[in-house]
C-alpha cells in the first residue's frame, strides 16, 4: 500500500429512500400502487417538478385531498426518518375570514401527516411534519402539530413571515423519536422556530412516536377556505438518511 492510497477518501454509497414517489409511472387521475386517496386528488401530466407527471389535490372549501400510505413499509422506517418533497400552491392562495371583533383568523393546512401512537400518553395521535397556517394578509407560519383526541393538540410556529410563491418549493424534515428532535428546512434553509429537540425519554411537547403506522402526503385544511386551495406535489421521498434536493 502506497502512502498516497491513505489520502484517498472513502465514498460511501449513499443509502436508498424507503419510500420513492415520482408518479412516473401512474396513470392521469389515479394514484400510485399501494396507496389509498382521501378526497379530490389524482396524478396529472402537467407542470411537473421533475419528469412530466405530479400529484394534483383540487379546491374544495375544507377537508382532505391527499394519499395515504399503510403498513409494513411505513413501520420498517422505525424511531427515525427524513423525508423529502416539492410542494407548489396556486397563488394568490384563500385567506381566512376575519369574524366581528377579532383582528386574527387563520386557516389551518396540513400537507404531511402520520398516524402513530404517542411515547407519552399511548393514545392515538397524528404528528404533522409539514404543517401551515395561513394568516390574512396570506402570509403563512410553519409549523410542528401534533393532535390528539380527546387531548388538546399542540403546535410550535414561526413568525408569518413566510410565502407561497407560486413555484415549487423544495420541503424537507427530520423526525426522531428516540432523540424527541424535529427539523424543518424550506428551499434549504432551517425553519429555526419550529425546531425541537427535547432529547431522549423527554415527550412532554413533541410527542415524536418510535414508528408511524401511516404517512399522509397531500392537502387537509381545517377552516373553510372559499374556493379553496390548489396544490401540487412531486417527487416525494423518506428514508433513513438524508435525501436532499432532486
Amino acid at each position: 500500500m502506497t502512502a498516497l492510497s491513505f489520502l484517498l477518501p472513502i465514498i460511501l454509497p449513499m443509502e436508498e429512500p424507503v419510500i420513492s414517489v415520482d408518479f412516473e409511472s401512474v396513470q392521469d387521475g389515479g394514484i400510485p400502487e399501494g396507496f389509498t386517496k382521501q378526497g379530490s386528488c389524482e396524478v396529472v401530466s402537467e407542470g411537473a417538478h421533475g419528469g412530466k407527471k405530479c400529484l394534483q389535490m383540487n379546491p374544495q372549501e375544507r377537508g382532505p385531498r391527499r394519499i395515504v400510505l399503510k403498513g409494513d413499509v411505513v413501520k420498517g422506517l422505525g424511531a427515525s426518518h427524513w423525508g423529502r418533497l416539492y410542494l407548489k400552491v396556486k397563488t394568490p392562495t384563500p385567506v381566512p375570514v376575519v369574524p366581528p371583533g377579532r383582528d386574527f383568523a387563520v386557516i389551518h393546512s396540513t400537507i404531511v401527516e402520520g398516524m402513530a401512537t404517542s411515547p407519552l400518553h399511548q393514545d392515538r395521535i397524528w404528528v404533522r411534519p409539514v404543517d401551515t397556517c395561513t394568516g390574512p394578509d396570506g402570509n403563512i407560519q410553519w409549523l410542528y402539530n401534533v393532535e390528539a383526541n380527546p387531548r388538546p393538540e399542540f403546535a410550535t410556529g414561526s413568525p408569518y413571515k413566510y410565502r407561497f410563491t407560486g413555484n415549487w418549493q423544495l420541503v424537507e424534515w427530520y423526525l426522531n423519536g428516540e432523540a424527541q428532535t424535529y427539523r424543518l428546512w424550506i428551499d434549504g434553509k432551517e425553519i429555526p422556530e419550529v425546531r425541537k429537540e427535547n432529547g431522549a425519554g423527554n415527550y412532554q411537547g413533541t410527542e415524536i412516536p418510535l414508528s408511524f403506522e401511516s404517512l399522509a402526503f397531500g392537502w387537509n385544511n381545517y377552516q373553510p377556505a372559499g374556493a379553496g386551495f390548489t396544490a401540487w406535489l412531486d417527487d416525494i421521498a423518506v428514508g433513513k438518511s438524508r435525501i436532499g434536493a432532486k
